[in-house]
């Protein structure tokens, strides 16, 4: 939030001129009202932002506007809301006279992890992409800047985040081929971050595809390396943790699940630690512990309370409900409703996401701009690989029809010159006759 709110300021200083510093000012007090927890107050003022600029035909603050209105929808929750609000901003920005590949690179990521929410997980890879292309021209065109405010991270970060959904897709070749390029890069530059993340996710592919050996040797390789940040060695021993309980081996499995914990506790957010406590609750309901694994959830919900916006974990009621059916049924029967309760209000968001006309529009709008430019990348690739022959083609031709003009040349004046002696020959034979009538 400080970070686009000293964007916003850097962008649109205050100054004495009353129009601009009006709008500055609404923009200003919507930040203030959001710091305050007043959200129906911040969405006031930013829409009155947007109707300042609106009626100046000023695109560029009505995207600034427009991206404070999705900000806010995501520090709300209001998904639906804001990625509407992120959508519109894009259209503006395309339509604006600036040209803000900053602002457009922040747009496309909340689209992506909007779309992520909702499990669209092929749309978030193409925001994601889309914004890569984007952070590439904008480092090409402005290298200073870029490294100056730590903007080269783009570079990293994005696709590893594009490997992320393309693999939650399905498409584990693609995230494998983005994840092994960034390890190779990663420990060519000795870059142990962007390796620990890539190493994981190579791990968790191998995990889904149920080979665990192998993927015991990626999560190892970061979980013992103390070179990582103890943060990212945790979730590595959280998923080495998972390998050992796939292959049934539950001691080994509730060792590396208690030394994730204790690392998460102390240097990883409540989320992270809700999703260890997760997955050791389900050891111990597959060891026959239910009270064991009641414990466990029920210290999960009390760690982290924000289960409507993750939908992935919404699994922890319908344990719960399995872990107390043989214990108390009214606890079941609660947690049963809950999850009931949590899925429906999901499945209609996401209904509602895919019916909306607008959504549609800007989703197939999106498609056919990858859809082009994949076409003329693929365009480009045929040219620079077959260049060499197409050159020897052209030459070919050239050639041919250079000697064939010279013979349909030659065949014509033959043609011309047998035509000249036979009309001189005609001419002759006149005028012999003419002297033979003479006569």
């Amino acid at each position: 939030m400080k970070r686009l709110f000293l964007l916003i300021t850097m962008l649109f200083p205050l100054t004495l001129t009353g129009q601009v510093k009006e709008y500055n000012d609404l923009v200003g007090k919507a930040f203030d009202a959001l710091n305050n927890e007043n959200t129906p107050e911040a969405i006031d003022f930013t829409q009155k932002a947007f109707t300042w600029a609106s009626k100046r035909g000023d695109t560029y603050r009505m995207v600034i506007a427009k991206s404070t209105m999705g900000y806010i929808g995501m520090q709300t929750r209001d998904y639906e809301a804001s990625y509407l609000n992120y959508s519109d901003a894009l259209t503006y920005l395309q339509k604006s006279d600036t040209v803000d590949l900053y602002n457009k690179i922040d747009i496309l990521q909340n689209l992506a992890i909007i779309k992520s929410r909702y499990s669209d997980y092929r749309m978030a890879a193409a925001f994601y992409k889309e914004a890569y292309e984007t952070a590439r021209t904008y480092v090409r065109r402005y290298p200073e800047l870029a490294k100056e405010n730590g903007d080269l991270s783009f570079l990293i970060d994005l696709p590893y985040f594009m490997a992320m959904q393309m693999k939650n897709s399905g498409d584990y070749q693609g995230a494998g081929d983005i994840l092994l390029d960034l390890w190779e890069e990663s420990e060519y530059k000795g870059d142990t971050v962007s390796l620990a993340r890539a190493l994981n996710q190579l791990g968790i592919i191998k995990l889904t595809n149920k080979d665990y050996l192998e993927a015991q040797n990626f999560f190892s390789y970061v979980a013992f390396n103390e070179a990582i940040e103890p943060d990212t060695r945790a979730m590595a021993l959280q998923n080495l943790g998972v390998a050992y309980m796939e292959l049934g081996n539950f001691e080994k499995a509730e060792k590396w699940y208690s030394e994730a914990l204790a690392l998460k506790l102390e240097h990883s957010s409540a989320r992270s630690q809700f999703i260890t406590l997760l997955d050791y609750g389900e050891l111990e309901f597959k060891k026959g512990n239910n009270t064991a694994a009641i414990e466990k959830w029920e210290l999960a919900l009390n760690t982290f309370d924000k289960l409507d916006a993750e939908p992935d974990f919404f699994v922890i009621y319908d344990w719960l409900q399995k872990a107390y059916l043989q214990i108390d049924i009214t606890k079941a029967a609660r947690y049963g409703d809950l999850y009931t309760s949590n899925i429906r209000n999901w499945m209609d968001i996401q209904r509602n996401q895919k019916d909306n006309p607008s959504l549609q529009a800007f989703n197939t709008k999106i498609d056919q701009v990858l859809s082009s430019r994949r076409e003329k990348a693929e365009q480009l690739a045929l040219i620079k690989e077959y260049w060499p022959l197409g050159l020897g083609v052209v030459l070919l031709l050239t050639f041919i029809l250079y000697h064939l003009q010279l013979f349909l040349t030659k065949q014509r004046r033959v043609l011309i010159e047998k035509r000249v002696r036979e009309v001189r020959a005609a001419k002759a034979q006149e005028i012999l006759d003419k002297i033979r009538r003479d006569l």
